[in-house]
């Protein structure tokens, strides 16, 4: 009784402890569509190489079936800032303009527990967040009737249980509730001047996920995780600074955000005890998101629609780790995401087209703590424009965009 009662002490606290950190802050993707992965600042270090690793308690998001690995109970907590920088060039009436997204400094945390319930079974709970928008600019800037700014939060309260096998493979199975809020703002010049709108909304959804992690040997290993698609129903209302006419009136809405599942495989080789290199793949089936439907619970208000018919995204990674010391860890990674825009269906939100993630970080052991450190920098493709009146876009491009992420973890093992 004493044993069950510490397990689920800790996993209670560890419990409200991600869900209380999670929502203390806002979090943004500047990235491929809007998913995220830094999930820890060890993987962060190595472009997100722990699929096949998945060796330290960030594997709850990486690759859950890993955390067999790792004896007793441990836990890890930190953070990860995201700092982007970008421009949009508009075209209208042969007028060229350029503005510069305003800038932010987005936190997203990251926390984690793993404990060993016997020699085969494992519990693992994180709080992290796969999926995150933000971006904004000047209001009254020539394409604020599409967007002035837009913010998805989303936290993943995700326990898993892991199976040992035997001495090669391990599985794991767990549940995801994801909650989520999001903010969209748009700006129109009327004859009474400009009149912003504010749509709002919040909602909770669930899906779950299924991993697999094999050890050849002591130099090869891999691993396989799968994350289910999120229907976040969120509803909220819509607001504007002046009721001008009745379709303006404010109103509650409603709307299903389509997120995408996601198959993420990597493979491990240690050719020698103190270096590692991973390499890995992540596909995400963006193609699920082919449209925002925002429905005006009003009878004045007409429904927002908006076609997205996004692609499905490739992210190639390696990643690799070198221990020169045994207090010291150094490590670096690359990777490339393939773009899942649609030309003919372009908007101000996303404004990627491939980006690049160039990886590094530092690693310290002593006693029983870890603390990881890392920074990466992010270059996206520039992303060309075609008007489409319909959707207040215009001729122009996104181009400059780019993002300094720096990120802290803190792990203990009890």
């Amino acid at each position: 009784m004493n044993f069950l009662r510490v397990v689920m002490t800790r996993t209670l606290t560890m419990a409200l402890f991600s869900s209380t950190l999670v929502f203390c802050f806002e979090g943004t993707a500047f990235a491929e569509g809007f998913a995220l992965s830094d999930w820890g600042a060890r993987g962060s270090a190595m472009a997100g190489g722990m699929v096949g690793r998945a060796d330290d308690p960030s594997a709850v998001a990486h690759n859950p079936a890993g955390i067999t690995q790792l004896p007793g109970t441990q836990a890890m907590g930190g953070l990860t800032m995201i700092a982007p920088m970008g421009k949009i060039t508009t075209i209208a009436g042969g007028v060229e303009n350029t503005t510069k997204a305003d800038q932010h400094y987005w936190l997203n945390p990251h926390a984690y527990l793993t404990h060993q319930l016997s020699d085969d079974l494992w519990l693992g709970v994180g709080g992290f967040s796969r999926f995150g928008l933000g971006d904004s600019f000047p209001h009254g800037w020539p394409g604020s009737a599409n967007l002035v700014e837009v913010k998805l939060k989303t936290v993943s309260l995700n326990p898993s249980l892991a199976w040992k096998l035997n001495d090669h493979l391990s599985l794991a199975f767990g549940v995801e509730v994801m909650g989520g809020a999001a903010v969209i703002r748009k700006g129109f010049a009327t004859p009474f001047g400009y009149n912003g709108q504010k749509l709002s909304g919040q909602g909770v959804s669930a899906g779950f996920n299924l991993a697999a992690h094999y050890r050849f040997n002591e130099q090869w290993a891999m691993g396989l995780t799968y994350r289910s698609p999120v229907n976040l129903k969120i509803r909220g209302d819509n607001r504007w600074d002046k009721q001008l006419v009745s379709p303006m009136l404010n109103c509650d809405v409603s709307a299903i955000l389509h997120l995408p599942d996601s198959i993420s495989f990597g493979v491990t080789w240690k050719p020698v005890p103190a270096f590692s290199i991973e390499a890995g793949t992540v596909y995400t089936i963006w193609s699920r998101y082919k449209h925002l439907n925002i429905e005006m619970e009003s009878p004045v208000n007409r429904a927002a629609f908006a076609d997205k018919h996004w692609k499905d995204t490739w992210n190639f990674n390696v990643g690799m780790e070198y221990k020169p010391l045994d207090w010291l860890s150094l490590r670096a990674g690359y990777s490339y995401e393939t773009s899942p825009m649609n030309d003919s269906t372009t908007d101000y939100m996303t404004p990627t087209d491939g980006r690049h993630r160039f990886t590094s970080g530092l690693g310290f052991r002593w006693d029983r703590w870890a603390l990881d450190l890392s920074y990466a920098y992010i270059r996206v493709n520039r992303l060309d424009y075609t008007a489409r009146p319909a959707s207040y876009m215009l001729d122009g491009a996104a181009h400059g965009v780019h993002s300094h992420v720096a990120a802290m973890s803190v792990g203990y093992t009890f």
